[in-house]
């Protein structure tokens, strides 16, 4: 593989000065193949865009998803034990394949029998079947463990929009196509993530030295966060409107490219906690939208659900991430205890919605003002700007032995060097640049022409995605950790 063939670089979990780049090819593959999943999640949970089923069915599906939610989430326990473990998951071929069929069988059982026949027993089945999709959170979340903050940021966003684009297309195919596709994603799923098993780097189940420990914090903020946009979205009015309906899809494909687009353009890790920033004003947003408008604003509070819900996920997947790239756990293990903590909130939500809530006359205007406090305290108390800051800031080293000094930027660069694919060469010039040498004293020290340096100098901030040499010696120094 070529260095111009290797693009958008995933950091291995291990130390080896052997590891490789992700090459474009693969890297793509693991959005789309991650979007399918994402997509296979979405479709089918709007109550108007897409087919339904035999009048009766309903209820059984009720009962299917409460089951499901159960196992779901002893699953995912099993799964983040089992990686804790075994350390890593991805290396297992049969548990790709089988967790992927599985999830077809249920969906097309499923449909068999509350779509096209009338069998709710099978219907109840199919659904509970369902719950091994938790299965899959832990093999994508092991192979997102690989990439780092920008990278990752894109990946993701790129999967959320190959999700909406999903939905929007099974939302205008006629009922029987519609199921077809829903049925098969999990297959283009699985057979995704077994083209990515043969990818050295997402098959590395090695760790590194560990930086920090599991930050149970963060994880229980995202799970009241999640809560909280669940309760916002049940408390909506657009369910009853199928053209309001749609504006949540178009407008998180739209906010998913955005992300897309900025992440591919951006370069600093630091630059996440703007995104923590952005939570909690949005959240609050979303909800006076959602609770506070009149009737007949049913296309304002999709919009704003649409842009909160694709915010949330966005930054959620981001976090456990970057998360898995610093701790001592699997990311396998990272991602399944995320979600464990976000669909725990979200049940304990529902089950105040449904059971506590009816008790009691809560004015719209009072249920806001409490989840806006609900949303602040979190975000102040729970899961503060220094919670997710530590894992996004590194300590800058400032050696006062000039040995030491050049020991700290050779093993920087190095980091920088196997994340962006350059070459051994390549490689000896950004030492020197990050030493402050000019180009003369490079290229006499190396014994390479001025136009060589230059072309090679060109390429270095192609592949870094930086303009200047002021701009490449900023980012190398996000390299320089204790």
């Amino acid at each position: 593989m070529s260095d111009s063939e290797e693009s958008e670089i995933m950091e291995t979990n291990t130390e080896s000065k052997e590891s490789l780049p992700l090459s474009r090819s693969s890297f793509a593959l693991l959005s789309l193949g991650l979007g399918a999943y994402l997509g296979w999640q979405s479709v089918g949970i709007s109550p108007t865009l897409f087919p339904q089923p035999h009048e009766g069915i309903d209820m059984v599906l009720r009962q299917g998803l409460v089951a499901q939610n159960a196992l779901f989430l002893a699953l995912l326990a099993l799964f983040a034990y089992g990686a804790y473990r075994k350390g890593g998951l991805v290396a297992h071929k049969p548990l790709i394949v089988g967790i992927g069929t599985l999830m077809c069988a249920g969906t097309a059982l499923t449909y068999a029998c509350g779509w096209v026949g009338n069998a709710p027993a099978g219907v109840f089945v199919g659904t509970v079947i369902g719950a091994v999709k938790a299965g899959y959170i832990a093999l994508w979340g092991e192979a997102l463990g690989r990439v780092r903050f920008r990278n990752a940021l894109l990946c993701i966003s790129v999967a959320y929009a190959t999700m909406f684009a999903l939905c929007l297309l099974v939302a205008g195919l006629m009922p029987l196509p519609a199921l077809i596709v829903h049925a098969v994603l999990p297959l283009l799923s699985g057979g995704a993530l077994l083209v990515l098993h043969g990818d050295r780097v997402v098959s590395n189940a090695s760790k590194t030295t560990p930086t920090f420990d599991l930050p149970v914090r963060l994880f229980v903020g995202i799970g009241i966060f999640g809560a909280l946009i669940s309760l916002t979205n049940t408390l909506s009015e657009t369910k009853a409107n199928a053209a309001a309906e749609l504006i949540p899809l178009v407008a998180g494909l739209a906010l998913s490219v955005a992300f897309a687009v900025g992440a591919r353009a951006g370069r600093k890790e630091r630059d996440f906690t703007l995104l923590f920033r952005l939570l909690t004003p949005i959240i609050v947003i979303t909800v006076v939208l959602v609770l506070v408008l009149e009737s007949g604003k049913q296309q304002y509070e999709a919009f704003a659900i649409g842009l909160g819900w694709c915010f949330f996920r966005i930054f959620a997947w981001t976090l456990w991430c970057n998360i898995a790239s610093r701790s001592r756990m699997p990311a396998a293990c990272i991602f399944s205890v995320g979600q464990l903590a976000l669909t725990g909130c979200a049940y304990v939500e529902d089950l105040a919605y449904t059971y506590v809530l009816p008790g009691f006359s809560v004015p719209l205007p009072v249920m806001a003002s409490l989840v806006v406090v609900v949303a602040v305290v979190t975000s102040t108390l729970i899961m503060s700007e220094s919670d997710v800051r530590r894992f996004f800031d590194r300590k800058k080293m400032a050696p006062k032995d000039p040995a030491d000094k050049e020991s700290a930027y050779a093993a920087c660069v190095e980091l920088a060097a196997r994340e962006y694919g350059l070459s051994k060469r390549e490689e000896e010039i950004t030492v020197l640049v990050l030493q402050g040498k000019n180009n003369a004293v490079i290229g006499d020290r190396l014994a390479i022409t001025d136009s060589t340096l230059r072309t090679h100098l060109r390429n270095i901030y192609g592949k870094t995605a930086v303009h200047s040499r002021q701009e490449l010696i900023a980012l190398l120094q996000a390299y320089m950790e204790d």
